[in-house]
């Protein structure tokens, strides 16, 4: 009677809970003209604030991969994106579930109208010098790929707070048509957003602003999906560059910085290189390694401690390459 008992338990649990986390999928679409909607944010609220997000690539389509043992029950969600009404509700998570969304376009209204004429005509009556010169021109198309170690270690205001920072500083010099990528790692690898147009700034801000901190550190496995993402949206005669923001202790021993230097070496046949930003204070030998890594990649080092750096560091390493 006592087994009959336990496995009943055991297949009850086994029935509202994923030992392997939980994979939620779909699309995003317009509600009228069911086009795909790129960039829309969606966020999925847990138990005790525990949340998790994803935004959508160019077809619409979204992927959420927990991490955590979830209980399957009904949670709130929340979509939402540039120019769409916000779309909130309630949804059972279960394992390999598949939802798609539609959302609806704000309309233009006279209002609005109004006011961008207003504007346009106040522009043209004040403007009596020559616009600001772009900071970026006449250097190449950049592609630049962040690989952001969100490893406990830099819970601390002068690395992970200070690298959003100085990204977002980033985000608002960089012309349209360069392409921005952000991944993150810890005990593994994400990518945070998939390449994006830099017209896309508060995309781009939403997602540097939901870097949270992971755990340890995998720097190999993390560098080789870094080439991987940047030979992906390579650019003829671009500034096709890895940019790694870490604190300097992101390898686990010689065997994973090994790989790390393979990865480097691969990438320059690739004409792929690599510049690295320790924010913190490393060690002599730490910074004499990390340096050495990015002259092999054909980029930069610097140790920042301050905003000041961190912005105009950010900024050189769009400004690599001249047309």
């Amino acid at each position: 009677m006592k087994t009959i008992f336990y496995t009943f338990i055991l297949l009850l649990i086994s029935t509202f809970t994923f030992a392997e986390g939980t994979f939620i999928s779909g699309k995003i679409t317009n509600e009228d003209s069911k086009q795909p909607i790129a960039g829309a944010v969606i966020k999925i609220n847990f138990f005790y604030g525990i949340y998790y997000t994803a935004i959508s690539d160019s077809t619409g389509s979204y992927q959420i991969k927990t991490k955590d043992e979830l209980v399957k029950d009904y949670y709130t969600l929340e979509i939402s994106a540039n120019n769409y009404y916000t779309l909130n509700g309630i949804i059972l998570v279960s394992n390999n579930a598949q939802y798609n969304f539609s959302l609806k376009h704000k309309p233009i209204t006279k209002k609005t109208v109004d006011t961008i004429i207003s504007i346009k005509d106040t522009t043209s009556l004040v403007q009596t010098t020559s616009p600001k010169k772009n900071n970026l021109e006449g250097y190449a198309t950049n592609n630049l790929v962040f690989l952001i170690d969100v490893s406990s270690s830099m819970n601390k205001p002068i690395r992970l707070p200070l690298l959003k920072e100085s990204l977002k500083y980033l985000v608002d010099e960089l012309r349209p048509t360069d392409k921005i990528t952000l991944m993150a790692f810890s005990k593994t690898v994400e990518e945070v957003l998939p390449a994006t147009f830099a017209n896309q700034k508060e995309l781009i801000k939403n997602a540097i602003d939901s870097l949270k901190y992971g755990s340890t550190t995998q720097g190999g496995l993390a560098v080789e999906k870094a080439y991987q993402a940047t030979l992906q949206t390579f650019v003829e005669n671009g500034n096709n560059r890895i940019v790694l923001a870490s604190d300097g202790l992101f390898t686990s021993g010689k065997k994973d910085y090994k790989r790390i230097e393979n990865s480097i070496k691969d990438g320059l046949k690739k004409q792929i290189s690599i510049s690295i930003f320790c924010f913190g204070k490393p060690t002599t030998e730490t910074s004499s390694q990390l340096n050495k890594l990015a002259n092999s990649g054909k980029g930069n080092f610097a140790v920042i401690s301050n905003i000041d750096e961190a912005k105009a560091d950010m900024l050189e390493e769009a400004k690599a390459i001249k047309q």
